[in-house]
């Protein structure tokens, strides 16, 4: 068994005046705290002829499209690589680079309508400059393959920094999960795959500078702690309805009755790197206090894959947010989704992948599950999820596993088709979330598709 870790910056030296995604802000990019970067981790199997790659990329959302071609290009590069053995995963930091347009227009819901419908292919030369950079990472990944053993562990880890912004009274307690690679030879730490649960929202909508937000910390920290010996790379897991928590304070029952508490809070980039530092900090602990015999080698790497289409409908059902549910439905559907270029004959790089049946919309996207089996006997799995997954249906989802708890979920990976909420909230509540997806029965279909894929690999 065989890894490697490598990281490339996809800052570009013209960052100034590019619009930035996450928020509807008045201004384009003006300045740069931090910058991004796409990370790698490459793990290969059977004398390196079977190799199994995961990419995180310091960017709001990838979706079908872009992922699709970033694959094309490395598998063009890198015969070894086989496409749905590639995870392609965006962080998800809302102070980084629009890609497909939405956010290209500075201000408000007006200019975001103008995005969707005029600024098709704004952002083509970022995204094939990305994607050079990443191919460079990757065949660079190849040459730096060192032997490994692995181990992994996991825990609840919410020292105050997390809240349901949803429901905020209640408890909120995301897994830390790490995966661990040391050398064969001496046992010394190679590298750290993180995943946790957070929007990378630490840094508010009157932020105009580039960040990777605290993903970006987390990894800086596992470099400042260990003088740049170990390698990291961070997956965000379900966290649609999971906030940072920043300037809100911490008396759940007031967030309660006034939810703009959380939706609007203000933090700086202080809060970024004490969240990051935080995160980071355990998760190196918690990779150090692993027993040696945990650790072995992978004698399978094992990736299924379950291809999924969502109708572009609504629910049926009546309640007291019928009527604002469905006014907001009808603008994206008659309108928003009218105007908006779908076909390649248009653009490039469209936001969601469509199909046409039977004189309806689908949503084309993909739900990936990778079980990973070491020579002692132990089994971990890694499920993809094309979108911003609800608490909730991560925990469901996770109960469904053919590796039980012994499980993480790396959201907003392979694909981005929006909020996956539960049915019943957008029913009872509405609200912001709805509007964010390709379908409100995204989440519904997702969440059931999803554990009978799983069931039906046990």
């Amino acid at each position: 068994m065989y890894v490697a870790f490598d990281k490339i910056s996809i800052t570009p030296k013209d960052y100034i005046g590019k619009p930035m995604a996450g928020y509807a802000r008045k201004e384009p990019c003006l300045g740069k705290l931090d910058d991004i970067h796409a990370y790698g981790v490459l793990i290969s199997q059977n004398n390196k002829n079977t190799n199994l790659l995961f990419i995180s990329v310091d960017i709001l959302k990838l979706p079908l499209s872009i992922v699709a071609y970033i694959k094309n290009k490395l598998i063009s590069k890198c015969k070894l690589l086989k496409s749905d053995a590639i995870i392609i995963h965006a962080t998800h930091t809302h102070s980084s680079f629009d890609l497909t347009g939405e956010f290209y227009y500075p201000g408000g819901t007006l200019a975001f309508i103008k995005g969707v419908i005029f600024a098709d292919n704004k952002n083509d030369d970022f995204i094939v400059w990305m994607t050079d950079r990443i191919v460079r990472m990757v065949a660079k990944l190849f040459e730096d393959l060192e032997p490994c053993r692995i181990a992994w562990k996991k825990e609840k880890f919410n020292p105050d920094i997390v809240l349901n912004r949803r429901w905020p009274t209640r408890k909120v307690l995301p897994d830390l999960g790490i995966i661990s690679f040391k050398k064969l030879e001496n046992s010394d730490l190679i590298g750290l795959i993180i995943n946790y649960a957070c929007h990378p929202t630490t840094l508010s909508f009157q932020n105009n500078k580039l960040s990777a937000e605290f993903p970006g910390r987390v990894n800086s920290k596992i470099d400042e702690l260990t003088s740049n010996k170990i390698k990291s790379i961070y997956f965000n897991g379900p966290s649609g309805d999971l906030n940072p928590i920043t300037t809100s304070g911490m008396n759940m029952e007031k967030i309660d009755k006034d939810k703009t508490l959380t939706y609007d809070q203000l933090g700086t980039y202080e809060h970024t790197k004490k969240m990051g530092y935080t995160i980071g900090t355990e998760a190196l602990k918690l990779a150090n206090s692993i027993p040696k015999e945990d650790y072995s080698t992978i004698i399978d790497i094992d990736v299924h894959t379950r291809r999924f289409l969502i109708p572009q409908k609504d629910a049926k059902y009546y309640s007291k947010v019928w009527f604002s549910n469905k006014v907001k439905w009808l603008i994206k559907k008659y309108f928003l989704f009218k105007l908006a270029k779908f076909e390649e004959k248009y653009v490039n790089f469209p936001f969601f992948t469509i199909e046409r049946k039977h004189l309806k919309n689908y949503g084309k996207t993909v739900v990936q599950f990778i079980k990973l089996t070491a020579s002692n006997g132990n089994t971990y799995g890694i499920i993809t999820i094309p979108g911003e997954l609800f608490e909730e249906i991560g925990e469901n989802i996770i109960q469904e596993s053919p590796t039980s708890e012994n499980t993480l979920i790396f959201q907003n990976s392979q694909d981005w088709i929006g909020y996956l909420f539960p049915l019943e909230m957008y029913i009872k509540e509405g609200g912001y979330e709805p509007f964010m997806c390709f379908s409100p029965l995204g989440g519904a279909y997702i969440e059931r598709g999803t554990k009978k894929f799983l069931n039906e690999l046990k």
